[in-house]
């Protein structure tokens, strides 16, 4: 409509499966890597424009994900002979799952203080007030301290820092005086960039260190590759969300969830997750959940930004 041309090829991919990890993304980086083309750069769903994200930051902070973490969906199992419940052993299976269980959330995997978790650290501390930004600017001597709320709170800050392990399922017997022969519980593991998947399970295996507890990955990936901000791809880019919220604080950060952004990494180092949407905690919270929704205006302010982007190509 406004008879703009870019000078480059801008492509527009819609794998239509990412929420049920589908091959959409894969067979179109397929395309990409069998004809040749290398992005000059790759945007995807990610961080947005949010605020009181940072300890100390009052200004609103957009996020956008130069790396994402890996996944595992671990399985815990232990078998039995089974039997009526009148007569246990000293433990069930599920008891002994249970202290699987409670040694792994007690023993957290170790923090790490580098790549997008720095860069974010570097970056918004600057913006925190004076204790954070001494804490922020000296991680080599306070990291320790973000390492302790970390464990204890838990949370967001916690996920930039380290492998979070989340249990989320169980099964046992299904009569209540059946001993199970059989029972199991899932773990939802996300993998800092620093740890892979066998590490994590490595881990996992010599933190419960017990042979009657099977530890095996149902599904899961690696974590993403990490793209620049030292290029003029993230230049561009920071440069466009800079002109389209003026008053916000551009920030590299490592996404704690998953896109289809991570396959994209097979060919370019230029791959970048950001949501071009000024989002309240309220908004955020409703994220595949009940009356999910964001406002008009911040509808057009995507198509603003998106404009504002393919311009610059």
């Amino acid at each position: 409509a406004q008879n703009s041309q870019p000078e480059q090829d801008v492509y527009f991919a819609f794998s239509g499966g990412e929420e049920i990890n589908g091959k959409g993304a894969v067979n179109i980086v397929n395309y990409f890597a069998e004809n040749g083309i290398t992005p000059a750069l790759v945007l995807d769903e990610g961080g947005a424009v949010v605020e009181k994200v940072f300890p100390g930051v009052k200004e609103p902070c957009a996020m956008i994900g130069i790396a994402e973490k890996g996944m595992i969906n671990a399985q815990f199992r232990c078998m039995s002979a089974g039997g009526h419940a009148s007569a246990p052993k000293p433990h069930t299976p599920v008891g002994i799952l249970s202290q699987a269980c409670c040694d792994i959330e007690s023993n957290p995997f170790d923090a790490h203080m580098v790549g997008p978790a720095s860069q974010m650290f570097d970056t918004l501390g600057r913006y925190s007030t004076f204790l954070y930004k001494m804490i922020f600017a000296n991680l080599w001597c306070f990291g320790w301290v973000i390492d302790l709320l970390g464990k204890k709170s838990g949370g967001e800050m916690n996920a930039l820092i380290r492998t979070t392990v989340a249990f989320t399922q169980m099964q046992g017997s299904s009569a209540r005086n059946v001993i199970p022969p059989e029972a199991k519980m899932v773990a939802n593991m996300r993998l800092n960039p620093a740890d892979s998947i066998a590490s994590a399970l490595e881990y996992l295996k010599k933190t419960v260190n017990d042979p009657n507890v099977e530890i095996t990955a149902v599904d899961s990936f690696e974590p993403s590759r990490i793209s620049g901000t030292d290029c003029e791809a993230w230049e561009m880019l920071a440069a466009t969300v800079a002109e389209t919220w003026p008053d916000a604080i551009v920030t590299p950060y490592l996404m704690v969830a998953c896109s289809d952004a991570r396959h994209w990494g097979r060919i370019s180092d230029k791959v970048y997750r950001f949501c071009p949407m000024e989002m309240s905690a309220e908004e955020r919270g409703t994220i595949h959940g009940n009356n999910e929704r964001i406002r008009l205006e911040t509808a057009a302010k995507a198509v603003e930004f998106y404009i504002r982007l393919m311009k610059k190509c």
